[in-house]
């Protein structure tokens, strides 16, 4: 694991702009997107950095505004134990931010390089808790979150490895998938699709058992890989 510690951008960076990245403020007043501007920061992160370590009690929000970061359940055992991959504008730090006994039961490291904004637990509350809107939107992201953790363990729980990849990738192009036309007929995109590691470390498996999976996926139809991006042509059956 790298040693580097996180670091403020270099150049300060236009916390604003970077706010709008974010779905969660992308569409706030001025006045509003200011509030949040005065009470954040922005870290910096080099790939494999750790963002927040398990049993971390400090009460803090975490928003990705760029690049990914991956979730794991054990920092000290990194293979086949990431539980997520984060995208620009999910937030990790709410199990802390809602619960004053509680302390996180997982790390984050980046994935690349990667930009964070972070609050403070309470300058983070009191904004939204005077906006009733403001407060809905955390509440369904939250209960969003709340389904993705269901599907990942509804993930690793099935008995083959073949089901745990297949169940994987559904867990991506249902958080990411864009419903398109591709060579006269209708497809789901997965633009810049996870790599074969980040399917491993997920499934519970090896990044050669998901390669050979995934070229008997584009044998039985299933999927087209084109470059960075992944094309479902049908629906798998996952049992």
């Amino acid at each position: 694991m790298s040693k580097k510690k996180p670091i403020i951008e270099q150049e300060t960076p236009n916390i604003a702009e970077m706010l709008r990245r974010v779905d969660f403020f992308s569409e706030l007043d001025e006045a509003t997107i200011g509030r949040f501007e005065k009470i954040g920061m922005v870290l910096s992160f080099q790939n494999d950095e750790t963002i927040t370590l398990a049993g971390d009690a400090r009460r803090y929000i975490f928003f990705v505004a760029k690049g990914l970061a991956k979730v794991f359940y054990d920092a000290k055992n990194s293979r086949n134990s990431m539980l997520s991959l984060l995208g620009v504008g999910d937030f990790f730090g709410e199990i802390q931010l809602l619960n004053e006994t509680g302390r996180s039961s997982v790390s984050v490291r980046a994935e690349g390089e990667c930009s964070i904004i972070t609050f403070k637990g309470k300058d983070f509350v009191n904004e939204i808790m005077s906006n009733a809107r403001l407060s809905l939107a955390f509440l369904r992201l939250t209960t969003q979150k709340l389904n993705k953790a269901y599907m990942q363990i509804a993930c690793l729980s099935m008995n083959t490895i073949k089901s745990r990849i297949k169940s994987c990738l559904m867990q991506f192009i249902e958080e990411r998938g864009v419903r398109v036309q591709h060579n006269k007929q209708t497809a789901i995109m997965l633009k810049n699709r996870p790599t074969q590691l980040q399917i491993a470390e997920m499934s519970g498996t090896t990044r050669e058992t998901v390669n050979r999976e995934l070229s008997s996926f584009i044998k039985e139809g299933y999927i087209e890989l084109d470059g960075a991006n992944m094309y479902l042509l049908k629906e798998f059956s996952i049992g």
